[in-house]
């Protein structure tokens, strides 16, 4: 592992959704060769257009790269493009390396480090947190695990990805963990906030200036100023992360507090508010749409 990361060897990516999209531009922009796959043909045809190569299956994509970035949704989706139906990781040269960004649960990461080790690839738990625009502009937060003298290998390619890097230590898991932890504040927040907003609305409040009385003092918070601003103006078609999102990555907080027998009381009070959100039809409206929950009115319509 003493080998030195060459920022001119091409990096694979696997999945060109709205994320990888955005990890796709920033790392074009700083000179990186990527080489990515998408399930859609038009994710393709752009990468393609902005200048990187786009290959027609995960072995063409292990042939050309010894570093591979993992960016679909879930853990479901990250078991099929690894171990599926011509799965990259039967393809992948031994001392390639695996770094996996999706939020997922910590034990997965865990079991996958271990299968990965068997196969001799090294594996970098990277969950992010910054979304589609701190992707594009290479500004996320990166929380990651793995073996000290592989993460030192590839951190200019994290850093490249993130303007913050956080190392949690050698186990893997431990970035997932602290993915879970980050996710727990974020669903919990959005929707303290909106019951707050909710609230005003109901008491006759201006919510404009409500929002900005909030924000003024110690009752402010980030998602209160990001999000609060779309439940002033029931933006909520105007979608940044979705109500679904916050009910899988509550539901991972979920899980993993109950696998650590953690009473975590908010976390559950807040995924039942985006279950809700959910079950009355407002799964893909922007998250901040889980305000609604608190509005008679609206619990009917959409």
């Amino acid at each position: 592992m003493n080998e030195s990361f060459d920022p001119n060897q091409p990096v694979g990516l696997i999945g060109l959704g709205a994320m990888g999209k955005g990890v796709a531009t920033n790392l074009l922009s700083k000179g990186f060769q990527v080489v990515g796959i998408d399930v859609n043909p038009d994710s393709m045809k752009w990468l393609q257009d902005k200048g990187g190569v786009a290959v027609d299956s995960l072995a063409n994509m292990a042939d050309r790269c010894r570093v591979v970035i993992s960016y679909v949704v879930n853990d479901a989706q990250t078991e099929s493009v690894l171990f599926g139906k011509d799965g990259i990781v039967a393809f992948l040269k031994p001392g390639s390396t695996l770094i996996t960004c999706s939020t997922m649960p910590p034990a997965y990461a865990r079991a996958l480090s271990e299968r990965l080790a068997e196969k001799q690839i090294h594996y970098i738990d990277a969950p992010v947190s910054g979304g589609r625009i701190g992707a594009e502009k290479g500004t996320l937060t990166v929380m990651a695990a793995a073996p000290k003298a592989v993460f030192d290998r590839l951190q200019p390619l994290l850093h490249a990805m993130g303007s913050k890097l956080f190392y949690l230590g050698e186990e893997a898991g431990k970035g997932s963990q602290m993915k879970v932890i980050n996710q727990l504040l974020c669903g919990v927040h959005i929707a303290a906030a909106g019951e707050a907003l909710a609230m005003a609305k109901q008491s006759g409040l201006p919510l404009d200036v409500t929002h900005e009385v909030l924000m003024s003092g110690a009752a402010s918070s980030w998602m209160l100023g990001d999000r609060g601003k779309r439940m002033v103006t029931e933006s909520f078609d105007d979608v940044a992360s979705a109500v679904d999102i916050f009910v899988k990555d509550l539901g991972l907080v979920i899980d993993a507090a109950r696998g650590a027998k953690f009473p975590a009381h908010l976390a559950h009070t807040a995924f039942l508010q985006f279950t809700q959100a959910s079950s009355r039809g407002w799964g893909k409206k922007d998250d901040s749409a889980v305000m609604k929950n608190y509005q008679a009115s609206d619990s009917s319509s959409v």
